[in-house]
């Protein structure tokens, strides 16, 4: 590619990737040189495009910080995930492949499946990182990791994983192999697996459902969420004192079952444990939007914020439709579903400057396209 060639002209001969990019990058000004942004993915878990109030006027949950969020960007209308669960999602979301040219052609993985995508794979992760992009992933693999098991696969916790996210692009990796409610329930950062010891957790029932299984010592699911938002401020305070770019991947386990609202929101949303688990994603949202002001970052970074599939139905159907909230808004369907309610989802993207703020596209895109706009990006 010629290098003397402007932004703009740069800008339009990747408008062939997708509706996402032309939408972006049309709020874009032409300048003789940019800065390439911070990027940040915030990738919620279940959480249904009727669950924010920016985009269901009649929502029950009040969600300011994400309504703020969409003020000062683009709020799209007509979003879809690649996929009505969530590991074929997140392989779409870092490979802007569909998960079935992989080996996954239904479902998601398990506990102990081995590794989806190949170390030989390109994801948004290599692609940033060739870009001079510090890259670091905080949360949700569901990925696949491969685990040390002896002859009798039994798993040896004290030994480290591989093929995680540190092969994958990632300088750097935070988080659980899965969902809350798939064991083991265990922190891993970078490729080690952190407790001294593992226990067994009994099955936990109602909205607050997890299955049995091996727990790390001083792993309590209530805590996870925090924790994580802890590392991802704490990382993001880490950078501001780098002048390279990073990108943040950065999907979490809520508002997926357990739901398990801490006591400080307990009843905080007026509606069921479910909107006070939403209201923990908002506040989480507003943390990451403060750091960002007060490390001099939020002007160069894209923030885009998602859900990987619709809905979940048993995170309380029933108790929210009777106080008159749908999850779902005005679709048919939810997760799993293929009706949209299971793929239609909230999607915001906001770059100050660069996003016109309080905009709304129309325009149907999927989350597949994520490769292609940090590809038009760099």
């Amino acid at each position: 590619m010629n290098l003397s060639i402007s932004i703009q002209e740069r800008m339009k001969s990747y408008l062939i990737f997708g509706l996402l990019i032309l939408t972006l990058i049309a709020c874009v000004p032409t300048q003789e040189k940019v800065s390439p942004p911070n990027i940040i993915y915030i990738l919620a878990d279940d959480l249904g495009y009727g669950d924010i109030s920016s985009f269901n006027p009649n929502s029950k949950i009040q969600t300011p910080h994400l309504d703020a969020l969409a003020e000062g960007g683009m709020r799209f209308t007509d979003a879809h995930s690649g996929s009505a669960v969530c590991t074929p999602t997140r392989y779409g979301i870092l490979t802007g492949r569909y998960s079935w040219r992989s080996r996954l052609k239904r479902a998601v993985l398990w506990s102990y499946d081995p590794h989806l995508i190949p170390e030989d794979r390109l994801t948004v992760a290599n692609l940033l990182k060739r870009n001079g992009y510090h890259t670091a992933a905080i949360g949700k693999w569901h990925l696949g990791v491969d685990f040390v098991k002896d002859e009798e696969e039994f798993v040896d916790y004290s030994q480290p994983i591989s093929h995680g996210p540190l092969s994958n692009g990632f300088d750097e990796f935070f988080g659980i192999t899965a969902s809350l409610d798939i064991p083991p329930y265990v922190y891993i950062e970078g490729n080690e697996i952190i407790h001294s010891r593992i226990d067994t957790v009994e099955a936990n029932e109602g909205l607050g459902f997890w299955r049995k299984g091996p727990v790390g010592d001083g792993f309590r699911h209530i805590d996870v969420l925090p924790k994580l938002q802890e590392k991802a401020v704490a990382y993001l305070d880490e950078r501001s004192a780098s002048e390279d770019p990073f990108f943040l991947y950065f999907p979490l386990p809520a508002p997926h079952t357990p739901v398990l609202p801490t006591e400080a929101y307990e009843g905080e949303s007026m509606t069921t444990a479910y909107g006070d688990f939403v209201l923990m994603i908002d506040d989480l949202v507003g943390d990451i939007m403060a750091t960002l002001e007060k490390n001099g970052q939020a002007d160069n970074t894209l923030v885009i914020f998602t859900s990987d599939n619709g809905f979940a139905p048993y995170a309380d159907t029933e108790g929210l439709e009777s106080i008159g909230h749908y999850p779902s808004y005005q679709f048919r369907g939810y997760k799993a579903d293929i009706y949209e309610g299971g793929h239609r989802i909230p999607f915001i993207a906001n770059w100050p400057g660069n996003i016109t703020g309080g905009s709304v596209s129309n325009q149907t895109i999927c989350l597949t396209d994520l490769m292609a706009t940090a590809a038009a990006v760099v």
